[in-house]
């Protein structure tokens, strides 16, 4: 052998530093930011309730990134599983639920055809990191908890009336 002679202990140590580096990156939330990440990026938990003559509620586990103008929205099963992801730009939205792809004319029009209510994402993604502006209709609070923050949103008007809760993981 010509070279660098290696023992048998260091090179099983330099082939496991090799194998489990990348896999480090795997698991950092900043090792996937994506361009859109950079523009904001949030995860958390989401309970949506819809107030209605017969009650929905929607909970799940989320990775938001980007902004109000573009950006994506990972939806979650209690096991991790990507359940839907959901895309928007200027013109318009699209909702990915495994092979199936529906476009929609903006985020409000799917969600709401999928919740019964149209929510207002310009709003909503602007209490995200601080208390943001007044929506007509809605009553929105926010807290900062020791390691994450809470949002919770009212709709009274229009019908039917909903309670959006938003539970952020601390930033990484």
């Amino acid at each position: 052998m010509t070279g660098f002679p290696l023992h048998r202990s260091t090179a099983l140590w330099l082939l496991s530093l090799a194998l489990l580096l990348p896999g480090c990156s795997l698991f950092s939330s900043k090792a996937r930011l994506s361009p859109l990440a950079k523009q904001g990026h949030w995860e958390g938990r989401l309970q949506l309730r819809i107030l209605q003559e017969k009650p929905e509620q929607f909970s799940f586990n989320f990775d938001l990134q980007g902004s109000a103008e573009a950006g994506e929205l990972t939806i979650y099963s209690p096991v991790g599983s990507t359940v839907a992801v959901a895309s928007w730009t200027p013109s318009g939205a699209v909702l990915t639920e495994g092979n199936k792809q529906t476009q929609f004319e903006s985020m409000e029009v799917l969600t709401m055809r999928l919740t019964g209510a149209a929510l207002p994402l310009p709003t909503l993604m602007a209490w995200l990191n601080s208390d943001g502006p007044a929506l007509e209709g809605w009553q929105i609070t926010s807290e900062k908890l020791p390691r994450s923050r809470r949002i919770f949103a009212q709709r009274f008007q229009p019908s039917p009336p909903l309670q959006l809760t938003l539970l952020l993981d601390p930033p990484q």
